[in-house]
C-alpha cells in the first residue's frame, strides 16, 4: 500500500506564511495559503485515486479547526495532529507511523504549487528495497518532498530547518548512515514575496497583489 501525507497548518491569520506579511496583508497571505493547501490536496488526491493510495492530512496543532476538517472531508483524507518538538521530529513521527502499515510513504508540505500528479507518481516509483529514500530538492536549498520505505531519524535530527543548508546536510546525514536515496528534479516553493510574484505570473495563485 502507498500513502501520501500532507503537512499543513491551521489557516489562522498572521500565523501562516509570515515572511510574506508586510509586503502583503495578513488576510491576503492567508487566502493564498488556503489556495496552496487546496491545490496540494487536489494533486495528492488525484494520485491517491490513480494508485489506490491512502491520503492523510497532518495539521500542526488543532485537528478540530473547521477549515482543516473541511479539507480532510472534501479530499477523503484521514486527519492527524503532528507530533514532535521540531519539524524533523514531526516528519519522522509521521513517516514512522505510516510505514508500519504502508510499504511506501511520501510526505509533502503545502508550499510547492508546481507539484503535479506525475511528480508524486515518479517519487513513488523511485523507492525500492535497494533505494529506500527519495527527495525532491527545493531551489532554495531545502526539499519539498521526502519519501521512504523504512523511516529513520537520521535525515531529520538536529537539522537547521528553513536554511539553505538543509538538503546539503541531509545528503551528508544519509551518507553517514549508509542510507541510499534518489533525488528527483528540483522544484520551487513559496516562501518569499518574489516566490509569490512567480506563482501569480504562472497562474498558480490568485492575483491579490496591491
Amino acid at each position: 500500500m502507498n500513502h501520501i501525507a500532507v503537512f499543513c497548518r491551521e489557516p489562522i491569520k498572521s500565523q501562516v506564511k509570515t515572511r510574506l506579511i508586510g509586503r502583503y496583508s495578513a488576510d491576503v497571505v492567508t487566502q493564498w495559503y488556503c489556495e496552496m493547501v487546496e491545490r496540494t490536496l487536489r494533486t495528492a488526491s488525484a494520485v491517491s485515486e490513480a494508485l489506490g493510495a491512502q491520503l492523510s492530512l497532518w495539521v500542526a496543532a488543532d485537528s478540530g479547526h473547521a477549515a482543516v476538517r473541511e479539507w480532510a472531508d472534501r479530499f477523503g483524507a484521514t486527519l492527524h495532529v503532528q507530533q514532535g518538538t521540531d519539524l524533523g521530529d514531526r516528519m519522522h513521527h509521521a513517516l514512522a507511523t505510516l510505514t508500519t502499515e504502508s510499504s511506501r510513504a511520501l510526505l509533502i508540505g503545502t508550499d510547492c504549487p508546481v507539484f503535479t500528479p506525475s511528480h508524486l507518481i515518479q517519487a513513488f516509483a523511485a523507492l525500492s528495497m535497494e533505494v529506500p529514500w527519495v527527495f525532491t530538492p527545493a531551489e532554495d536549498g531545502g526539499y519539498v518532498l521526502v519519501g521512504t520505505r523504512a523511516a529513520s531519524n537520521a535525515p531529520f535530527s538536529s537539522m537547521p530547518w528553513s536554511t539553505p543548508d538543509v538538503m546539503r546536510l541531509t545528503r551528508e546525514r544519509l551518507k553517514s548512515a549508509n542510507l541510499r536515496w534518489r533525488e528527483m528534479p528540483a522544484l520551487w516553493d513559496v516562501d518569499e514575496p518574489s516566490d509569490v510574484e512567480r506563482a501569480v505570473e504562472a497562474g498558480l495563485l490568485s492575483d491579490l497583489r496591491k
